[in-house]
């Protein structure tokens, strides 16, 4: 099939966006010149979300030139609409780059990738069945892969350039690629009451340095990413410069267009191999947090064994420790700007849990953040309810690891590692968890007017799910004799636990 030029993102409707109770989609110039009108991007996928969030941030910057101090960002915000005339200019001087099907530089791909060898386009999305991926939602196959337009095949694109993990390619002579910038780190986004202001939050200060999108280079050829001596691709560059990271050229990808204008299957190859640190230093997305072992910084992961919040300190390290994402701190920052009657800045917390090639689960959770409670009073009083929720975790473990004591040592002498087990299989500390992390989102509300009385409801809230927890887990274990008798010796160590820690108050 000839290529011919098909499918203008500038124009063309593929972003998707909410405007009050309707979603539709837009084109990029749309999206940024409404973006005061539209209330945010939404998609099924959280991935694709923030890859879509950080293609347009990397058009603004580019259009913009900046903002290169906080001057001009809070200018920015408080015209309450991004200017058209830099914008237009920008989109319409890069239009070539912007087509999805081309014959020389298709955008964030590679035009002349050999595609003897085709995947099924599923390859682009982890949460569908693809390769070695589990299933998470959905039962499609490799070797009938159903066809969908060009619009959902653009947000699969810049969806896997931004998340794809590590794993064996073996394509070009490159036996495996690197994992894109965001493949196993959280990412962090404070919302604003519309997508121009989620937008304006993850700007912050932006100075070029030599910095420029994949759209602003020569297009990569197959030739550019084909083995070198060592094994990895050719094409090299340092993972620095906020618009080259949000644009990474993370794979060899090149759309393979049906008869009917569909597509069903890719080429797929090695992309641009990073150079230097691994981790990019200047994304407002990230949480840094150095590791003591290493001594460098790394990103904030999701874990796959308990929610965020148990892990929310993580957004304030303290001193060199880290690094607090950019969007939130830029969020406090023209919060202060704020009308009154706006109490809360909703942080979206997105990302995927990924074993090496293998992606586990995808995510988006969201909490709401007291505006009118600074950033370092915030953290103080995270960490203390975050300690107060372990504490109380602790007498749950301890109950339940003499309940299953008892129950083993009633017919023989127990093997801690079979107490273990069995203390795991306790449906006490999920419950208790996930109880509590209902409530988590309360007390971060109830900072806002009352730190004091929040965190007393909070330790309290410790306790009472505790207890549910304990009873929960008592009705699974039946009512004989022998199982009574452990229970009460949990109940016993359970009430003196949670006497002691509420005596040391």
């Amino acid at each position: 099939m000839q290529v011919m030029l098909r499918f203008n993102l500038i124009e063309e409707p593929w972003i998707p966006v909410r405007e009050g109770k309707e979603i539709r989609e837009v084109g990029l110039a749309e999206a940024l010149l409404q973006a005061h009108a539209f209330d945010r991007l939404e998609d099924p996928s959280p991935l694709v979300e923030v890859a879509l969030l950080r293609v347009l941030l990397a058009v603004l910057h580019r259009a913009l030139d900046g903002p290169k101090s906080e001057d001009e960002l809070f200018t920015l915000f408080e015209a309450g609409r991004f200017p058209k005339d830099h914008i237009t200019a920008y989109l319409e001087e890069h239009r070539e780059r912007f087509w999805l099907i081309h014959p020389e530089a298709p955008f964030w791909q590679i035009a002349d990738l050999p595609s003897d060898d085709p995947l099924p386009w599923t390859r682009l999305r982890p949460e569908l069945a693809s390769g070695n991926n589990p299933t998470l939602f959905s039962h499609t196959y490799d070797d009938a892969p159903p066809p969908i337009p060009l619009a959902e095949a653009a947000r699969a694109l810049t969806a896997h350039q931004t998340f794809t993990p590590g794993g064996l390619i073996r394509r070009l002579g490159v036996g495996s690629g690197v994992a894109a910038p965001l493949a196993t780190a959280a990412a962090f986004i404070a919302e604003g009451k519309n997508l121009f202001e989620t937008l304006i939050f993850a700007l912050g200060i932006y100075r070029p340095d030599g910095d420029r999108p994949f759209w602003e280079e020569a297009p990569l050829k197959a030739g550019d990413v084909t083995a070198a001596e060592d094994g990895k691709p050719k094409a090299r560059r340092r993972l620095v410069g906020r618009t080259r990271v949000y644009s990474w050229v993370s794979r060899g990808v090149r759309l393979l267009l049906e008869e009917d204008g569909t597509v069903r299957f890719i080429a797929y190859g090695p992309g641009v191999h990073p150079e230097g640190p691994d981790v990019p230093q200047d994304d407002p997305f990230l949480a840094l947090v150095k590791d003591p072992r290493q001594g460098r910084l790394s990103a904030v992961r999701l874990r796959e064994d308990r929610a965020f919040w148990r892990d929310f300190t993580a957004l304030f390290p303290e001193g060199d420790r880290g690094t607090t994402p950019g969007t939130l701190k830029t969020a406090y920052k023209i919060a202060q700007d704020l009308p009154p009657e706006e109490d809360q800045i909703p942080l979206a917390v997105a990302g995927q849990v990924a074993d090496r090639a293998k992606v586990l689960e995808v995510r988006r959770e969201r909490y709401p953040l007291p505006r009118r409670v600074d950033l370092g009073a915030l953290q103080n009083y995270i960490e203390n309810a975050l300690e107060a929720a372990e504490e109380t975790a602790s007498c749950l473990r301890k109950a339940t690891w003499v309940l299953a004591a008892r129950l083993l040592s009633q017919t023989r002498d127990p093997d801690p590692a079979d107490v273990r087990n069995l203390q795991a299989s306790f449906p006490a500390l999920r419950h208790y968890y996930h109880r509590l992390g209902a409530a988590f989102p309360g007390f971060l509300l109830g900072l806002g007017s009352g730190p004091a009385t929040a965190f007393e409801t909070w330790k309290e809230d410790t306790r009472k799910t505790a207890l549910a927890a304990w009873n929960l887990t008592r009705q699974t274990l039946g009512t004989e004799p022998r199982v009574l008798k452990a229970v009460q010796e949990g109940e016993r160590t359970l009430a003196a636990c949670l006497r002691k820690e509420k005596k040391n108050e």
